[in-house]
């Protein structure tokens, strides 16, 4: 099994718009062949952090969702919407997770 976490620390006026779209991507995820769960939480008051918890049944299919047009829109909207962000896998480094990202988007 394996599990992407992503961080999204939003601009402030968008948080709200950030999350939508999170759940809305989240909730379409769950469709994903290999999905087995995907979870938002977001922060209380003046952390307003989304936090993006997703577990795969394999890493080939949790590669295919990197390439896919939900993960794109995802990409999309935290970097139209959100300050910065993070991304782990299996509880890796920051810098592997974004390598890893970027490297199956790439084949």
């Amino acid at each position: 099994m394996e599990k992407l976490f992503i961080s999204i620390h939003p601009h402030q006026a968008k948080s709200k718009e950030l999350l939508r779209a999170c759940h809305m991507i989240s909730d379409q995820t769950h469709e994903v062949p290999g999905c087995m769960d995907s979870r938002i939480r977001a922060g209380i008051g003046k952390e307003k952090t989304i936090h993006l918890e997703q577990y795969w049944s394999e890493r080939h299919l949790l590669d295919d969702y990197f390439r896919s047009d939900h993960f794109s829109a995802l990409l999309g909207a935290m970097k139209l919407l959100g300050e910065n962000y993070e991304v782990t896998l299996n509880d890796g480094a920051l810098k592997e997770g974004m390598n890893i990202v970027e490297h199956a988007r790439a084949t």
